[in-house]
């Protein structure tokens, strides 16, 4: 499963305009939209994340974990899709996101004594 996903930093993307309670609405947010894309017929699937501390006031490291482990779980159940791109909109979002991908996913984790 963790083959269909590549992370892309994107500088042209377009910020959401919508009010969130925390990382786990967000996660819900961008989950539903996969469910919604899949029921639709697409295969090829795509979210586009940004700062969380900038844009909602969450922990961007927090953020990050708790997106990843969603959207994750979707591709799991969901065997159809085809692949999964996480667009970045900013540096601190590709920093968050590749370091949670990292720390959950990857196979090996170089030089973080940590993992």
């Amino acid at each position: 499963m963790t083959e269909k996903v590549r992370f892309e930093r994107r500088d042209d993307l377009v910020m959401p305009l919508h009010m969130l309670a925390s990382a786990e609405d967000l996660g819900e947010w961008y989950a539903s939209g996969l469910l919604w894309s899949l029921e639709h017929g697409e295969r090829d699937l795509s979210i586009a994340c940004f700062d969380a501390k900038r844009t909602y006031g969450f922990n961007g490291n927090r953020t990050a974990q708790v997106v990843l482990r969603m959207v994750t779980d979707v591709l799991y159940a969901h065997p159809e899709a085809e692949s999964l791109t996480i667009l970045c909109g900013d540096d601190k979002s590709w920093e968050d996101y590749n370091f949670w991908w990292n720390a959950l996913y990857a196979e090996f984790k170089p030089g973080n004594p940590f993992f």
